[in-house]
């Protein structure tokens, strides 16, 4: 039931018991309601009217009564089976012959989970902002180094274990290369002599390519006799 107060506050002034009404029909029921029409100035004709969304569904009995005092006005309202399960619209109230017009919500049906509003709680410590104050940790991290501890200062000790790896590596074969730098040594001097010397004088063309094969012969037979590295 909905209460409309005319004249009330002034002449043609419109007040509502309540600004929403709500009858949770479902598809396929009817149900009656009234608006009680109450006067407290001059009588006076009233009309009522439905907004366009909920015509189909809103029938009003009387809708142009002479109201004295009070008048108790019946509406019918349906859902049809195959109609909206929620329905949202107004019924109006004009007075004083067009000058006046006012309404309230009339909701038909029941509201869907998914179209009634809901809120969530929000634990207050959420709000606030997390200190961007650096924490210093006393614990090593997994490189072995302390958090604000500067990466230069490992770099001697990096220094060390690459050098020492690299003479791990190099012992098995120490006793061959040490062979093979004197041999080196020995052939750099002996070019530096040779090529110090004018043989030109001492030797002929046929002489010169006999010697520099002996030579490479030679070679590869000090080569060939270097001992094998063990595996």
């Amino acid at each position: 039931m909905q209460q409309v107060h005319i004249n009330r506050l002034g002449v043609n002034s419109l007040e509502f018991e309540t600004d929403t009404v709500e009858l949770p029909l479902s598809p396929g029921e009817e149900r009656s309601f009234e608006i009680v029409l109450i006067n407290y100035g001059a009588p006076t004709h009233v009309n009522l009217s439905v907004s366009d969304s909920i015509r189909e569904n809103i029938t009003v009995l009387e809708d142009n009564p002479y109201v004295k005092h009070e008048e108790y006005i019946p509406l019918i309202a349906r859902i049809p089976y195959d109609g909206r399960l929620y329905s949202k619209g107004q019924i109006y109230i004009t007075v004083g012959y067009g000058s006046k017009r006012q309404g309230f919500n009339l909701n038909l049906g029941r509201q869907s989970p998914n179209d009634k509003s809901f809120s969530v709680d929000v634990d207050e410590s959420l709000y606030k902002p997390k200190s961007s104050k650096p924490v210093r940790s006393s614990k090593p991290s997994s490189s072995g180094m302390y958090q604000g501890e500067h990466w230069s200062a490992q770099l001697p000790s990096i220094s060390f274990e690459m050098i020492r790896s690299a003479l791990g590596l190099a012992a098995p074969h120490s006793l061959n290369i040490f062979r093979a730098v004197i041999l080196l040594l020995l052939v750099s001097v002996l070019a530096v002599i040779v090529l110090s010397i004018d043989f030109g004088q001492f030797f002929g063309f046929y002489q010169s390519i006999f010697y520099s094969i002996l030579l490479t012969y030679f070679m590869a037979y000090l080569l060939l006799r270097l001992p094998k590295s063990k595996r």
